[in-house]
């Protein structure tokens, strides 16, 4: 009798537990939108639900504080029994036993099904655990009072500093939220690239020297007009002797209404700011908007000009392609025929990769041209082939410095069904 005793108690202990702990996943995970329109259908118990996860400081501490009940009697009990068996032995067989069940059955195997399911059982869970918060709140009114003692000897200051969430706390909440959380899978990847933002060098994100239109400033006023008229941009950066020392751009507002075009444009010059390569494209962008500068030259280590950088350059690396002046002809993938694919070689692997669906590694190149340099090894001609597992790179257009277009057909064993 005792037995049955013992087990029954035990079980029922277990089961608190993994209720307790699968609640607070809900709690955590729950959609609240999804919630919101169950109670427009009356679902029962939606309104409790919704009310928890708006309030959850108290059902928390109920559900921490009926996890940890149940694992303390489930634990003295079993170390009791096991003892009276087996005399000294018996907490090493309690530890060897019951812990793995209690961390198995309790903890991981509710967590994770609660989770998935959070918001189709936070209705159905919402009342018992109401009831539940009912139980036991001297315990948890208990716990509440030990804390307020505790916060008020360590000080209120340094509490507010520990509950701050840091970058990593939220990244590790967004790798493990799954089916029935908020953040889903679009959502994960723009927090992702604003993470990413933050990390990035500007050299990742800038338009690289030789894609840049640029004139020096000896040109006239009629020369830049004709650029700007061919090439549609409203910008254009100007060097001083060569090409790497840009000074800064014309903008085409402050020529348009220029009566004599052989005026020299040195007059109309902007100046514009310069910034490392390594400079963090996150700081770059606060201190773009703080300036009220839309455009930076990019400079590398020995003064050099690298390339230009725009605001819009930079928001592309959280949201997407984003069309500005700036944007190289053919950047985006066109489909020319079934599964064959044309691309300017400057499209990053990345991208590439998501949109065909395929695996091309990345190393020390961000591009599909970096690919192919690093792989054939020399500049390749216009019509030349390179075949990488079953793809097959045509060189649609190169110079003598670059690859400036790609075609790339997916063979059989890459093609999507």
């Amino acid at each position: 009798m005792i037995i049955i005793l013992n087990i029954t108690i035990i079980l029922i202990c277990i089961l608190l537990q993994g209720f307790f702990s699968g609640s607070e996943m809900v709690l955590l995970s729950a959609n609240k939108l999804k919630l919101r329109r169950m109670i427009t259908k009356r679902t029962k118990g939606a309104k409790l639900a919704l009310t928890m996860i708006d309030n959850p400081r108290w059902f928390l501490a109920t559900t921490s504080t009926g996890t940890n009940v149940s694992v303390i009697i489930a634990s003295a009990i079993s170390a009791v029994w096991f003892e009276s068996i087996y005399g000294v032995y018996g907490e090493i067989l309690t530890i060897l036993s019951i812990s793995p069940i209690l961390l198995m059955f309790g903890e991981i195997v509710p967590r994770t099904v609660f989770q998935r399911k959070a918001t189709l059982l936070a209705p159905k869970i919402a009342p018992f655990l109401f009831m539940m918060s009912k139980i036991i709140s001297p315990l948890t009114i208990l716990v509440f009072g030990i804390s307020r003692i505790f916060y008020r000897r360590v000080g209120q200051e340094n509490i507010d500093r520990d509950t701050m969430i840091t970058r990593e706390e939220l990244e590790l909440v967004i790798n493990i939220s799954g089916e029935g959380s908020d953040v889903q899978t679009k959502e994960k990847k723009l927090i992702h690239r604003v993470f990413h933002l933050t990390n990035a060098d500007v050299s990742e994100s800038m338009v690289p020297l030789i894609h840049v239109k640029a004139v020096p400033d000896t040109f006239s006023t009629g020369q830049v007009v004709k650029l700007i008229n061919q090439t549609g941009f409203s910008r254009i950066p100007v060097y001083k002797d060569r090409i790497d020392n840009l000074i800064g751009i014309i903008h085409a507002l402050d020529i348009i209404d220029v009566d004599n075009l052989k005026t020299p444009v040195k007059q109309f010059i902007r100046e514009i700011p310069f910034v490392p390569e390594l400079k963090k494209t996150g700081e770059l962008l606060i201190f773009l908007q703080k300036s009220r500068n839309s455009i930076a030259i990019v400079v590398d280590e020995y003064g050099g000009a690298a390339g230009i950088i725009t605001i819009e350059d930079i928001l592309e690396e959280v949201v997407g392609e984003i069309r500005d002046e700036y944007d190289r002809e053919f950047k985006d993938i066109v489909e020319i025929s079934p599964n064959r694919f044309k691309m300017n070689a400057s499209i990053e692997i990345d991208d590439l990769n998501d949109q065909l669906d395929i695996s091309l590694p990345k190393d020390n190149y961000e591009t599909v041209g970096g690919f192919l340099l690093r792989h054939m090894g020399r500049i390749p001609k216009t019509g030349e082939k390179y075949t990488f597992e079953n793809i097959v790179f045509t060189i649609d257009a190169s110079s003598k410095r670059t690859i400036n277009q790609v075609i790339v057909e997916l063979q059989a064993e890459d093609i999507i069904d």
